[in-house]
């Protein structure tokens, strides 16, 4: 796992799936995706202006719906039916040219 993110080193990660994983810094965080699932997602209008990394506030969302499936089937992510409701809500708002 990465020790770095852009916003700062990592204080925890938690593989959501294979490719997909979250990252908490001291200051922010956000979803990781491996260029097989940025290659998946083709989607890349957010915060950063990048498809590998997507910020804690509103951008992951995105692939968080696109790849709700394989977090479901990976393991028990935490409160994952409630956040999946939230992600939704997040994506209509704020990424409204994405279609899941």
């Amino acid at each position: 796992m990465r020790k770095h993110t852009p916003w700062g080193a990592t204080q925890d990660a938690v593989i959501l799936a294979k490719g997909i994983i979250s990252y908490s810094t001291a200051e922010h965080g956000g979803i990781w995706l491996s260029a097989e699932r940025r290659a998946q997602l083709n989607y890349d209008k957010n915060f950063l202006k990048t498809s590998e990394w997507w910020e804690e506030d509103r951008d992951w969302a995105v692939p968080y719906v696109f790849f709700a499936d394989d977090i479901r089937k990976h393991g028990k992510p935490y409160k994952f039916e409630k956040n999946l409701a939230y992600a939704k809500e997040i994506v209509k708002a704020y990424h409204p040219a994405f279609n899941a």
